[in-house]
């Protein structure tokens, strides 16, 4: 998984399956099949590329 040009200094909402759970975080860098991810939870990891998925932001609806 490689961040394209348009792709660079933007916020990638990712999920990441670790122990068997899901987290979810936001990529921040990629470097030889390893994906640099910060967690919700505050915590920082490096895991490979098939741990990682791209998920789809929700759009914001504006309340009237």
């Amino acid at each position: 998984m490689k961040l394209t040009t348009k792709e660079k200094n933007k916020n990638i909402p990712v999920s990441v399956t670790l122990e068997n759970r899901m987290n979810y975080g936001i990529m921040i860098g990629t470097s030889d099949k390893l994906v640099g991810v910060l967690l919700n939870t505050g915590e920082y990891v490096d895991v490979p590329e098939y741990y990682v998925k791209r998920i789809s932001r929700k759009p914001k609806f504006t309340v009237t």
